[in-house]
């Protein structure tokens, strides 16, 4: 088995969590967290962190791949290093996480592989695509289609509103605040959508897979800002991409996808809310 991670920073702070490692036995796992802050404000958690939304996904992931690789089962792994960002958060803040306002505190996506020696285990939380390569060419691409829905629909209302207008990029995600700040209230919500916050609520409701790992060619995660290379920006074909991924190709990938987002730094060819974002990606190879 083969595996790496990669990240790229795409602002001001690199706010997702990569990692690739072995486990006790023989296995291996791959891990992406990309961290999203809260919309409305709250002291830093940490000092030793940009943002908290850096804070968490980095606490999370580190944790997580701590537990991973001393043994423990991938469930409680979460479990526990959630938690442990949730005391972190109160500690610093002298607060019941559950009294402060949702939409302050941070939160992040989840993809995880753990392959084992006979199977591979797959968890899912928000828009951090999980990719597998089957070894007959097939090709399962696993996302929360809600959340995606929302996200487009902001960036739709956006571009409407913003039609006609000399406007800054900042302007422009001003024109959706309110509706950006409502999608993000559904979390962790039975209309809404799941993913990782402190409250540790959304990982009983993961996206989860069991697939016998002789079956298995490939397994990526990767946050949506590299994801969408494959998608919006069509450089380069998923499953072909995927079969022969290395450190490098990634790194290549992420180059290009860099210069098309600076040629396009007003939005207007490919409509999103950020010039970039953070692009990263864990893969194992069987």
């Amino acid at each position: 088995m083969r595996g790496f991670f990669f990240t790229d920073r795409g602002n001001a702070a690199n706010e997702d969590f990569a990692h690739a490692g072995a486990l006790p036995g023989g296995g291996a796992y791959g891990v992406v967290i990309d961290g999203a802050t809260g919309l409305v404000e709250l002291p830093a958690v940490s000092t030793g962190f940009s943002t908290n939304a850096q804070w968490f996904a980095h606490t999370v992931g580190v944790g997580l791949c701590q537990a991973l690789e001393s043994g423990i089962a991938p469930e409680q792994a979460l479990v526990d290093a959630t938690a442990t960002a949730r005391a972190e958060l109160e500690a610093a803040l002298s607060r019941s996480a559950d009294e402060l306002d949702p939409a302050a505190v941070p939160s992040a996506t989840l993809a995880l592989a753990v392959a084992g020696e006979k199977d591979v285990e797959l968890w899912g939380l928000a828009d951090s695509p999980l990719v597998v390569l089957l070894r007959t060419g097939e090709l399962l691409v696993s996302t929360d289609e809600t959340l995606e829905a929302l996200d487009e629909r902001v960036v739709e209302l956006m571009v409407e509103r913003s039609a006609g207008r000399d406007l800054t990029v900042a302007e422009r995600r001003a024109l959706v605040r309110e509706e950006v700040l409502a999608n993000r209230r559904l979390r962790n919500t039975s209309g809404g959508y799941w993913c990782l916050d402190p409250s540790g609520s959304g990982l009983a409701h993961a996206r989860r897979l069991t697939l016998p790992r002789a079956e298995l060619a490939a397994v990526a995660g990767m946050s949506d800002g590299l994801f969408r290379a494959f998608g919006q920006y069509g450089l380069a074909s998923l499953a072909e991409w995927v079969r022969g991924a290395t450190y490098f190709s990634a790194l290549e990938l992420c180059d290009r996808m860099r210069v098309l987002e600076a040629a396009d730094a007003q939005l207007t060819r490919f409509p999103r809310m950020k010039v970039g974002d953070d692009a990263s990606l864990f893969w194992l190879g069987f």
